[in-house]
């Protein structure tokens, strides 16, 4: 698949005067109202604000050398990852057009970051073979659940050969660098998700690391669904600070 093109594809047929529901492999709507302000990334539905989000659930499984150790290194981790992702929200903007906003000044963004200090994660991650037998349906996702008041955005969702709905999510790696799980994680998106009516089969993650981009095995919904409940559970008995 060349970059930067605009894939052309049908449009849905509606029923008059309601909303049309997205089929499996519709690029889904925004939440209406759902309002994030970076770069705090804290987030408002209406006159609702959100206490914390995926991330700060999921901080109470951190130990305190692990959260010391995230800070301690944050100026290492932090422009890498940001770059990944802002690479990978481009190129996808540049090949979904139709449903994202991608402007010539985008373009260039995309250029300077392939270019740029991170090149070596970012190309093998934008030219990964993957991307063109898959049709992605969201990119930088924000969601929010009203009734556990959480809020957050995923990287991506997208449907496989299969047909399959996957939502994923991004990281990188240094050279060195493990892989670990990120089932709850995954499973917070799901349970947000849910509360919507978006449901997903599968979650995964996408490991980029310098020279190469790999997609894990899938994780199933009710590992990612059960990390999370077991997540949500510790975050009740001891919340930590917000987001």
């Amino acid at each position: 698949m060349e970059p930067y093109t605009t894939r052309t594809r049908a449009t849905p047929t509606t029923t008059p005067h309601l909303p049309p529901m997205p089929t499996p492999s519709t690029w889904l709507p925004p939440i209406p109202g759902l309002a994030r302000r970076d770069p705090e990334h804290r987030y408002w539905l209406g006159d609702v604000e959100f206490p914390v989000s995926v991330t700060g659930v999921l901080s109470v499984l951190k130990s305190d050398y692990a959260l010391d150790r995230i800070e301690a290194t944050r100026a290492s981790w932090e422009p890498r990852g940001n770059s990944c992702h802002r690479a990978l929200e481009l190129w996808l903007a540049g090949q979904y057009s139709e449903h994202l906003p991608f402007t010539p000044a985008d373009l260039g963004e995309l250029h300077k970051l392939e270019q740029g200090d991170y090149s070596d994660w970012i190309q093998p991650l934008i030219t990964h073979e993957r991307w063109s037998s898959i049709n992605v349906i969201a990119s930088e996702r924000p969601t929010c659940c009203l009734a556990r008041k959480v809020a957050g955005t995923f990287d991506l969702a997208y449907v496989d050969e299969q047909g399959r709905r996957i939502l994923a999510d991004l990281k990188s790696l240094g050279k060195n660098g493990s892989t670990y799980s990120t089932a709850a994680q995954l499973g917070g998106y799901m349970a947000l998700e849910a509360t919507w009516g978006h449901l997903y089969d599968a979650g995964q993650t996408i490991w980029c690391r310098p020279g190469s981009t790999t997609f894990s095995p899938l994780y199933s919904v009710a590992e990612c669904r059960l990390a999370w409940a077991a997540a949500w559970a510790t975050y009740r008995s001891r919340p930590p600070a917000p987001f």
